[in-house]
């Protein structure tokens, strides 16, 4: 019983690894408009040192990023990110927003 608990719970405490839960988050719902040098508002979160402009790392509630996607400001439009993959970013940002050097995010296929 014990065993079975722990590892319901143990994804709950792991840390957000960026290329498998947070890429995908980005790709799909912001990097098709913000990804290029045509990004709408002049924002880009293609590229590390474009994203970290509206990300305070450790702190998410004074991140724009999360704060226009938890809104649902962005992205505009019916499709909103869903609760569990805004909690991924939440919790990405409170962990310290590590992005690994030199990625590029793409734009998901439709």
């Amino acid at each position: 019983m014990r065993l079975a608990l722990f590892l319901f719970a143990a994804p709950l405490f792991a840390k957000v690894n960026f290329v498998r839960d947070v890429k995908p988050i980005l790709e799909t719902y912001c990097v098709r408009c913000h990804g290029d040098e045509r990004a709408m508002k002049h924002f880009r979160v293609d590229r590390k040192e474009w994203a970290m402009r509206r990300i305070t790392p450790g702190n998410p509630d004074d991140s724009t990023l999360y704060l226009s996607a938890k809104t649902g400001f962005m992205p505009p439009g019916p499709e909103k990110i869903p609760p569990e993959r805004l909690e991924t970013l939440r919790r990405w940002i409170a962990e310290g927003a590590r992005w690994p050097k030199n990625l590029q995010l793409r734009p998901a296929p439709r």
